[in-house]
């Protein structure tokens, strides 16, 4: 609730992307995301929002104002803002693509809008299906334990997020019986309010819906490359980009692997943008050492642009060529005294 608001009251720029987000959508996905409910509507008014069809284009749009945001006032503050890399999970590998250019706004907005369709189609037709967060706090979860024991009660990994958290999907009744099973070894485990059991084979129809459309849209080279969510490669040609939003729909999200290649790169900082910090809480737990910075209202944004002047030292304006002869002249004689005077 309420993201993207200070924003959008901020900046003539967010406003104008988010009514071309309501024109294009048909609908006011500003006003889902502002509009503050009235006494006793408040969990209504939630439910709303938190459906797919509405939440998967309320985030892209939310994500992509809040990178325009930090992209301007970067430029105004002389900042090089030059990410070597992009990732996002889940959805948010749209917002990424976005970014690098592979898409324009309207023609992502409107595959996430058919994405998001796609997933809550499939999912009513398995109401008996959903997901569940296994949660192990001494950061002890065995990745390959847990795919074995999936296999054991016909269920999917479909999220490998950090060292200590992995989601699984299926049968809902074979999940509490998961459930029971890992709480004997003392690990958290709790099904997740979503609309269908994304990201296992049972999405493969959304996917192949998806594909149609994926086909038929002009993406174009990234400018930036994007680690794969289901690969871990990076990627910046289309018909890769296709197949990966193709894949990502039915197969497992591996995050905590795209981030330990990022890092396995040279990454030494990830900016977060979108709501809420919830991937860098994931950074912070695949690897504590690396600094991460997010941008979500006005304090995060003056955060993180005050942190990046700091290490990039950003400060007076480079000196023309004339500039810097003037300076080192001054130089020479400012030596030149300090001579005399001993």
């Amino acid at each position: 609730m309420g993201m993207g608001k200070e924003f959008y009251d901020e900046f003539e720029m967010v406003r104008e992307i988010f009514d071309q987000a309501d024109q294009f959508l048909g609908y006011k996905l500003s006003e889902q995301c502002f509009k503050k409910p009235g006494f006793g509507m408040k969990m209504i008014h939630r439910t709303v929002l938190d459906k797919t069809i509405f939440t998967q284009p309320a985030v892209l749009t939310t994500s992509y104002a809040c990178y325009r945001v930090l992209e301007q006032k970067c430029r105004e503050r002389n900042i090089n803002l030059n990410a070597s890399l992009l990732a996002g999970h889940s959805l948010g590998e749209y917002s990424a693509l976005l970014v690098s250019g592979a898409v324009d706004f309207e023609t992502c907005l409107d595959l996430v809008r058919k994405r998001a369709a796609f997933m809550t189609e499939v999912g009513r037709g398995y109401p008996g299906a959903g997901l569940m967060a296994i949660v192990d706090k001494k950061r002890n979860l065995n990745y390959k334990r847990i795919c074995s024991i999936c296999k054991d009660f016909e269920l999917y990994v479909t999220l490998n997020n950090t060292k200590n958290q992995i989601v699984v999907g299926g049968s809902k009744r074979k999940l509490t019986e998961l459930a029971k099973e890992l709480k004997k070894e003392g690990k958290l485990a709790k099904i997740l309010k979503v609309e269908g059991p994304f990201h296992t084979p049972i999405m493969r129809p959304a996917a192949e819906k998806l594909k149609k459309e994926l086909d038929n849209s002009t993406i174009y080279i990234g400018s930036k490359p994007l680690i794969a969510n289901v690969s871990t490669h990076a990627i910046v040609d289309p018909d890769h980009i296709r197949k990966e939003l193709y894949d990502q729909l039915f197969r497992i999200v591996d995050w905590r692997g795209s981030i330990e290649k990022i890092i396995g790169n040279g990454a030494d900082l990830f900016i977060e943008v979108g709501p809420k910090k919830v991937l860098s809480n994931m950074i912070k737990e695949i690897d504590p050492s690396i600094p991460h910075l997010n941008v979500e209202d006005m304090e995060s944004l003056e955060s993180t642009l005050n942190e990046l002047t700091d290490q990039a030292g950003v400060g007076e304006p480079e000196m023309t060529p004339s500039e810097e002869k003037e300076a080192e002249e001054s130089e020479d004689q400012s030596n030149s005294n300090e001579n005399d005077t001993d």
